[in-house]
């Protein structure tokens, strides 16, 4: 079965810098032909650009895995840019506040967030693009899921929503954030959808 990953750290492959940090799309990748783009720390708007730079036709199955809406989509992250892991992240207040001592550029950033960033207009733009994305691949004859690992009860409701927040609450690790257990559950949840589907 051939499956396109899009996403954010939820589905990063973490073994490009940390070979044992095994994770559930490892698992998958070990079981299906899967392409997966995700990447640590960007945005929804990167998670979109994923999307549409692909041709979604090819795909059996899409697993996307959606992001914080507040993360800032910036074209250079000094911290990060050169991080094979999280080489394309975008801004988002706590990581620049861990970093601002050691990259003076980022005070200027931390600063636009301690004093304008907008909640609400950044819950909006988020919501806008993952309606864009859902209607995006509504187009494909690919099975699609949505998934997702934070807060999104007052965030766009997506068709076939795999919500994984309360795992992410309780079994936090090193591998996608979630320990090994997580990893496992998110793997056979995931592959137990991708049986039905073959029947």
């Amino acid at each position: 079965m051939k499956i396109l990953i899009a996403g954010d750290s939820f589905a990063a492959d973490y073994t490009k810098k940390y070979p044992d940090r095994l994770g559930w799309p490892n698992f998958l990748a070990h079981a299906h032909d899967v392409t997966n783009l995700a990447q640590a720390g960007c945005s929804e708007y990167k998670i979109y650009q994923q999307l549409v730079n692909q041709d979604l036709d090819q795909f059996d199955v899409i697993l996307i895995c959606h992001t914080s809406p507040y993360r800032l989509h910036t074209l250079h992250h000094p911290a990060h840019h050169d991080d094979i892991l999280h080489g394309h992240s975008d801004f988002i207040y706590s990581d620049l506040k861990n970093h601002a001592a050691n990259h003076t550029e980022l005070a200027c950033v931390v600063e636009f967030f301690e004093r304008y960033f907008d909640l609400d207009h950044a819950t909006f733009v988020h919501n806008l693009i993952c309606e864009k994305i859902q209607n995006m691949v509504k187009c494909s004859p690919a099975r699609v899921w949505h998934i997702t690992s934070l807060d999104y009860e007052n965030l766009f409701r997506f068709e076939n929503h795999l919500d994984f927040y309360p795992l992410f609450k309780s079994n936090r690790g090193d591998a996608n954030h979630f320990d090994s257990t997580a990893n496992q559950h998110i793997y056979h949840t995931i592959q137990k959808l991708l049986d039905q589907k073959d029947h």
